[in-house]
């Protein structure tokens, strides 16, 4: 990792609580302002909407992502120095209001080149603020103090003075924040990676691919335009042997399903790259390796389905793979309503198709910019490494399910249920032998098709032979770029 400089704003700090709250106080004062003043000729997007919107969200980043997104405080302190011009601009006649514009721009990029690890120290940015305050105070001294003999409580008309206030709140908000923000200690080889600006939550941006991988979500914007469609056999002999050696040592629900997904695991391990994901037209490489699967409470078509998420450690073996799914699917059969996102849906089948339909909307959008609730995203069936059903079960051959626009989900894969041929040996004998088919529909913006060849090659030797699967990776690599 690059040796950036990373700031945070803790909830420790009293000045991180007081940014917060002159952040609200400011949002409320431009509300009542529009209730009790009205919005006459001003542009009530830009003059009510957007302030109250970036004080409310800068004052919820500061307490929810300050301590690991500090730089997520860009984008609402950018809009609200947008604002802030807009009002000095207002309150101050030409050529000054083009100073305030100019001081407003220059502002927003020292705090954008600041916080994004570009600059190694806070100092000058809080200097330039502090300065740029003078030299505003300066100019309305000089309007309306020395030329026309106004003081400040006849400078705002009554029916501004909310604004005013508005503004002020902000403008301290700002200065108790930029005094607030800690530095962190410099990153050394072993510490944990530190989100940088271009990071989301879930995942990493991924900085140094290849052009053509870099491009491709962009031509290709959707994931299902991106999908790669394969299908495979395998022998399953020593697969079965295997099942049965696992449920003798007491495993009882040990199936193809927890040794396709620990096969796919200790992929990740093998072949970071497959952990990758696409959000935004951007590509990420994912913090976890998770799955997403459906559960049938019980097998018959009455019962309802339930959605589950787990996660693995690249490096679990079989056993800890077995551990960790039969408890999440054993609780999605159990319980009434198994996880949150069950919950979440029984909620929304009682809201109008009309608000659905908006919400599903901001859903796509929130998720596009990573600004999707980390509640919403950590129960979300569309998250995940990859997607796994069984066909089997079902008894039909396996089918080719596609990826999911919403949600960064990369892989599906599908198995169907196990048959027999008849076969001639080196011999000429005929001998009996128990297929398996399966397909794998995968995003090619996360990795050029080569890489993919190269992983379902290792996935089919790892279902031929699971026996690898009981012992750890030797290595659980990174990701190269």
């Amino acid at each position: 990792m690059e040796k950036i400089t990373t700031y945070y704003a803790t909830r420790k700090n009293v000045l991180v609580w007081l940014a917060a709250l002159l952040c609200f106080g400011a949002a409320v004062a431009r509300i009542i302002f529009a209730c009790t003043s009205g919005i006459d000729s001003l542009n009530p997007v830009v003059r009510i909407i957007l302030p109250v919107a970036a004080n409310l969200w800068l004052g919820f980043r500061l307490l929810i992502r300050g301590e690991k997104q500090f730089y997520l405080t860009i984008i609402p302190v950018v809009l609200l120095t947008l604002v802030l011009s807009l009002d000095g601009k207002s309150a101050i006649s030409a050529p000054w209001t083009y100073v305030i514009i100019a001081l407003g721009i220059l502002f927003a990029l020292l705090y954008f080149v600041t916080f994004s690890g570009k600059v190694p120290s806070k100092l000058f940015i809080l200097v330039f603020f502090v300065g740029a305050l003078a030299i505003i105070g300066f100019m309305f001294e000089v309007q309306h103090v020395l030329t026309n003999n106004i003081y400040f409580d006849q400078l705002i008309p009554t029916k501004y003075r909310w604004l005013a206030y508005s503004d002020m709140a902000t403008l301290l908000a700002m200065l108790a924040m930029l005094l607030g923000v800690r530095k962190m200690p410099p990153w050394k080889e072993g510490d944990p990676y530190r989100l940088r600006f271009g990071d989301r939550r879930e995942g990493r941006l991924v900085r140094g691919m290849p052009v053509m991988t870099k491009v491709t979500p962009f031509f290709m914007s959707t994931r299902l335009e991106r999908s790669n469609y394969i299908s495979d056999t395998v022998e399953v002999s020593n697969m079965e042997r295997y099942i049965t050696k696992k449920r003798r040592e007491g495993l009882k629900h040990f199936g193809i399903t927890h040794v396709l997904v620990a096969a796919y695991v200790r992929l990740t391990a093998d072949m970071p790259e497959l952990n990758r994901f696409v959000a935004g037209q951007k590509i990420y490489h994912r913090f976890e390796t998770s799955l997403n699967m459906v559960v049938k409470k019980e097998m018959n078509r009455e019962a309802p389905d339930s959605s589950i998420r787990v996660r693995f450690n690249p490096g679990d073996t079989a056993d800890q793979i077995y551990e960790t799914l039969d408890a999440a699917m054993e609780n999605a059969r159990n319980e009434g309503i198994a996880n949150g996102f069950d919950a979440l849906t029984y909620v929304l089948n009682f809201i109008p198709s009309v608000v659905m339909s908006f919400f599903g909307f901001l859903v796509r959008f929130l998720d596009y910019f990573g600004l999707l609730p980390e509640a919403l995203e950590q129960i979300s069936p569309f998250h995940s490494s990859f997607y796994i059903t069984s066909m089997g079960s079902l008894g039909i051959p396996p089918i080719f399910h596609h990826l999911y626009n919403i949600g960064t989900v990369p892989v599906f894969c599908a198995f169907g249920h196990k048959y027999t041929k008849y076969e001639n040996n080196k011999n000429g004998e005929i001998v009996t032998k128990k297929y398996l088919d399966y397909t794998v529909v995968c995003d090619e913006g996360i990795c050029d098709g080569f890489y993919y060849a190269a992983a379902l090659k290792k996935l089919r030797s790892y279902l031929s032979h699971p026996e690898k699967l009981d012992e750890p990776p030797e290595v659980v690599r990174e990701d190269v770029y």
